[in-house]
């Protein structure tokens, strides 16, 4: 197929999503020009509508630590998916589930499911509020946790709290944004009383690319017990993929409440709320929490089959064991191109920040015209990436980051 028809024919696409998708689109991070359609994936690769073939390092936007399609998981939902999707009924397979999370994750003693990362978070949240009788909530800077109401305020360059439009100002005054690098901020504002829940992404904010000192989490964590308010970690990206027991394992440190999603449902849509027994069990007696597709069979054994196979730890190690590789090369690649920009990693995830804020903002695209997909500035890898995987995507960065830096 000529480079002419594979524009023409994502082109034809994209006009026809315009037409029905706001923007085109169904996420913030898809709406990238020129737009590219995936009509199937396998293993470390998609291959688009025209019949490109890429190497993905999106992996479902970190779901997929075990690959596209893992003959294990695709087993598993074909079989459930001939024996029903949706009972509307509680079943085995979301007992078995949660039996899994709480065997693998420190700070899970009861599990509520979720469809979402998103929900969970709201969850997450109103658990926290009913517990301690709690209006407030601290969330720290640059930190993400969806795009829910009360955690979408922010910090803006003048160091003020502001809200996305469309977000009632009224809850900024419910939400306080903290800087991460003064604990004395976060324990003042602990220590007047009044503050339900902090929540944090343990690995530091957008799942590694600004580090979180340990030092400060753990600051954190004896603040919270000494004013009686919940810490929450947001492992929707990290939990199972840092380690079977996410971020909170490596770091040695429990939260009241963890949130979940991705990795633990082999890349079908779910989101969990994992804590404490005495806090979820408040959603058996005073928090109404309804969801038609909480613990969804198809989810809920995507998810078994997924947690079987990373409990040991060995995919994990195998996908970190690839990104370290990758990360000496990309960086070494910098330097020989003598491009500024540093490779930052968190176990299996990578993040490009090339000094150039110009190639920065058009590295993404230079990739995947290169035949490589990442999700805007990092990389995903998997337990099955390849060496012939490793090799393809440091040639391509070296080219990329060339065109990239390279003035229009």
């Amino acid at each position: 197929m000529t480079e002419a028809v594979h524009r023409r024919a994502h082109a034809d696409l994209a006009e026809r999503a315009r037409r029905v998708l706001p923007g085109g689109a169904t996420h913030a991070s898809r709406t990238y020009d020129p737009r590219i359609y995936v009509a199937r994936s396998s293993g470390s690769r998609k291959w688009l509508i025209d019949g490109t073939e890429l190497i993905d390092y999106t992996m479902g936007h970190g779901a997929l630590l075990l690959g596209h399609a893992h003959p294990a998981v695709v087993q598993a939902v074909q079989d459930q998916a001939s024996r029903g999707t949706h009972y509307g009924a509680a079943h085995p397979l979301e007992v078995a589930w949660a039996e899994q999370i709480v065997s693998l994750v420190p700070s899970a003693e009861k599990v509520r499911f979720t469809a979402s990362g998103t929900e969970a978070v709201m969850l997450a949240l109103r658990v926290a509020r009913a517990a301690t009788g709690r209006d407030r909530i601290v969330k720290l800077w640059e930190h993400f946790h969806g795009w829910s109401d009360a955690v979408s305020p922010f910090l803006d360059a003048d160091g003020r709290t502001r809200t996305p439009l469309g977000v009632p100002e009224a809850l900024t005054a419910l939400t306080t944004v903290i800087r991460t690098d003064n604990p004395a901020d976060l324990e003042a504002t602990l220590a007047r009383g009044d503050v339900a829940a902090v929540i944090m992404e343990a690995s530091g904010a957008h799942y590694g690319q600004l580090p979180l000192d340990p030092s400060f989490i753990d600051a954190a964590r004896s603040a919270c017990s000494a004013n009686g308010t919940l810490l929450v970690f947001d492992e929707v990206v990290t939990g199972f993929r840092i380690s079977p027991g996410g971020m909170q394992s490596v770091l040695g440190i429990t939260p009241d409440i963890s949130v979940l999603g991705k990795v633990m449902a082999g890349g079908l849509p779910s989101g969990a709320v994992a804590g404490r027994a005495d806090l979820l069990e408040l959603l058996a007696t005073t928090i109404a929490h309804p969801g038609t597709f909480n613990a969804n069979p198809l989810s809920a054994v995507a998810g078994i089959a997924t947690l079987r196979l990373v409990a040991d730890g060995v995919p994990q190690r195998r996908a970190e064991d690839y990104a370290v590789s990758l990360a000496a090369e990309w960086t070494a690649a910098l330097a020989s191109a003598g491009i500024e920009g540093t490779i930052r990693r968190l176990s299996s995830i990578l993040h490009i920040f090339l000094g150039d804020p110009r190639a920065q903002a058009r590295i993404a695209n230079a990739m995947r015209a290169e035949g490589v997909d990442i999700l805007n500035t990092s990389a995903f890898c998997s337990s099955v990436h390849t060496i012939a995987d490793l090799e393809l995507s440091v040639a391509a960065f070296a080219r990329a980051i060339v065109v990239a830096s390279t003035p229009e």
